[in-house]
């Protein structure tokens, strides 16, 4: 194999290409993040194949000379990308998305990336963190930690076995197997799969089978060549065609492996005359696959940090500015940092090394630590079973003087079952909802979670269903928050409503009706972005669903929704999350319009619910009067 082919640059090109484009757009490439996995095929290929050649050449391999390649190869455009996201986003704000970049920052320096993320993905306290601009960051830690793991392991093969090659294939095919055997064994389908999709035991497969095509590469005889040329082109189709599909469950069940293996194919492919090679290496791949990788470090900063709100554009537009952006931070990078580095003396390499991770730190470490978040310890992938709450009085309707709020139009019981459903936003509503309910005579259903939407977790629907039915719920209240936003982004919102109608369905499954409370205001700014999907339900669904905007009951006479009202702490630190009189606030504006609201049960021993120190501290203060 060549030092360098240009086919090969070109298939970077088209592994880039497709996670730009899934990034951005994803609903035109729905599995287009399966470009990460070509990258993870190529560097196993490149990497396994150039060190073959040295010890081939040489009998031996010089680990510290490979080693110190590597990272003028990839330390100092990481460092540099780092530094400026970390600037950035402490110049633009919330302290949210500060912290998350300090959070992830300093797993991208220890290249720890995917396991931060395997810790994030199953917690509420991870699921709130949003979108980080370092997020991507993940698949550069598990890169490193073959780099690490891999080479020597190579060396010391052919070393015991002289130079060999088969009985190292077999090791890496065997280590391959495994990998794509543990996956599967790992993943549960409707299950958080974090652990799956960043382990590096889980995506070793990737790696391993390049490292096999490397090993296979100088075995291929002219004539095998020529049948090879023509398969490459049927396995670059089909990986193609699986980036087209909207990321098929069977990935993780031997597709990861497929996809890997069609990818080898075309490495091997590519290294030889035919039709991939003749597609690949054209001029514009060849020199968008060398700066690939400044590409890949900044698409995605590009992508969170450039929102329709901080750049005051939308549509082509936007998408114009981030690539615009993305080429801007890699043609910067491949000018002024890596190619000099490759230049420069080992020396002045160690020392610039040194001073530009020192900063990067120093950067990060400026930003704002992450704030402790309410509910963060809940595990997402963990749904646990209904609380069922008896009634506490007989079923009556009262009138309200608490709320001037319209009375609901839905044809309620004057007792019954009513379930409430939602995000922890309903969560920290229900101690003090479930009390108003039970003092009007209903029994009370309580599902809501941290991390809750429609989309995720995938069962949930089904849940709700089920609950419906076994319980005969004639009322669900409802309230979801922004979990939903990005899968509506890729999906659309046509897609979104036809899920709502879903959930309308399992809601009313015993023949209830649906009331769909707003989101709390005051949050962040996408949390609200969906509420008019959820007024058009109503519309739909005369009759059965009717929705409530309950900003009016935690709004302050002087406008907006600060923690703090008329001397009553409403909400908790994060300025979200209800505390006791913001939950009685909201409950009593809600059951107002139902025509269940009364006294007696404001000041009941649902205001002791542990929800509200959680964490410690989170409502201790009732009556401050700070704003």
């Amino acid at each position: 194999m060549a030092a360098r082919v240009g086919a090969l640059d070109g298939l970077r090109a088209y592994a880039v290409a497709a996670v730009v484009v899934y990034h951005l757009e994803p609903a035109w490439l729905p599995s287009g993040f399966l470009g990460v996995d070509v990258f993870m095929v190529v560097s196993g290929f490149l990497i396994t194949g150039l060190l073959l050649r040295e010890f081939g050449e040489t009998g031996r391999v010089r680990m510290g000379a490979f080693y110190m390649r590597r990272a003028r190869r990839l330390l100092p455009a990481a460092m540099l990308c780092i530094a400026v996201v970390s600037v950035w986003a402490g110049a633009l704000g919330p302290d949210a998305l500060a912290s998350s970049v300090r959070e992830h920052g300093f797993a991208a320096l220890l290249y720890a990336t995917n396991w931060r993320l395997v810790a994030d993905g199953v917690t509420y306290g991870g699921a709130v963190a949003g979108e980080s601009p370092l997020v991507h960051l993940w698949s550069l830690a598990v890169e490193e930690q073959f780099y690490l793991a891999w080479p020597p392991v190579l060396v010391a093969l052919l070393a015991v076995t002289r130079g060999r090659r088969w009985p190292v294939l077999m090791v890496a095919a065997a280590g391959a197997t495994a990998s794509a055997v543990w996956m599967g064994a790992l993943y549960e389908p409707g299950a958080d799969t974090a652990r799956v999709y960043y382990g590096t035991d889980t995506r070793a497969q990737a790696f391993l089978l390049g490292a096999v095509a490397a090993l296979v590469a100088p075995a291929v005889g002219r004539a095998a060549a020529r049948r090879l040329s023509w398969l490459g082109v049927v396995a670059g189709v089909g990986v193609t065609a699986t980036m087209a599909t909207d990321e098929p469950p069977i990935l993780y069940q031997g597709g990861f492996a497929a996809v890997a293996l069609g990818v080898a194919v075309v490495c091997l492919a590519a290294t030889r005359p035919g039709p991939v090679a003749a597609c690949l290496d054209r001029a514009p791949l060849r020199a968008l696959g060398r700066v690939s990788y400044g590409v890949y470090l900044w698409h995605w900063p590009a992508i969170v940090l450039c929102t329709p709100e901080r750049v005051g554009i939308d549509g082509p537009a936007l998408t114009a500015t981030r690539l615009v952006v993305t080429g801007a931070g890699a043609g910067a990078s491949w000018i002024l940092v890596e190619q000099p580095v490759r230049r420069i003396s080992l020396a002045r390499f160690t020392a610039a090394g040194a001073a530009s991770l020192s900063c990067a730190a120093v950067v990060l470490a400026l930003l704002p630590a992450p704030a402790v978040v309410a509910f963060a310890d809940y595990r997402t992938d963990e749904l646990p079973r209904p609380v069922v709450q008896a009634p506490t009085r007989e079923p009556r309707r009262v009138a309200s003087a608490l709320t001037d709020s319209p009375r609901s139009a839905l044809a309620l019981p004057a007792g019954g079952t009513a379930m409430l459903v939602g995000d922890s936003g309903m969560l920290s509503a229900s101690p003090a909802m479930s009390a108003g309910l039970r003092h009007a005579g209903w029994e009370v259903v309580e599902t809501a979670y941290p991390g809750m939407g429609l989309t995720q977790p995938e069962d949930a629907v089904d849940r709700w269903a089920d609950a419906a039915r076994g319980y005969g719920v004639d009322l669900a209240i409802v309230m979801i928050g922004g979990w939903d936003v990005g899968w509506v982004h890729s999906h659309g919102e046509g897609a979104y409503a036809t899920r709502i109608d879903a959930a309308v369905a399992a809601f009313t499954a015993a023949g209830g009706k649906v009331l769909w409370l707003s989101v709390l205001p005051g949050g962040d700014d996408d949390d609200r972005e969906l509420e008019h999907v959820f007024a058009a339900a109503a519309d739909r669904h005369r009759g059965v669903v009717e929705y409530l905007d309950v900003e009016r009951a935690l709004r302050a006479p002087e406008g907006g929704w600060p923690p703090v009202v008329d001397g009553r702490r409403l909400r908790g630190p994060d300025g979200w999350h209800l505390c006791p009189d913001g939950a009685a606030a909201v409950a009593h504006f809600v059951l107002g319009h139902l025509g269940l609201d009364g006294p007696g049960w404001d000041d009941g021993p649902w205001r002791a619910d542990p929800g509200y120190h959680d964490p410690p501290g989170l409502c201790a203060v009732q009556n401050d009067p700070s704003p």
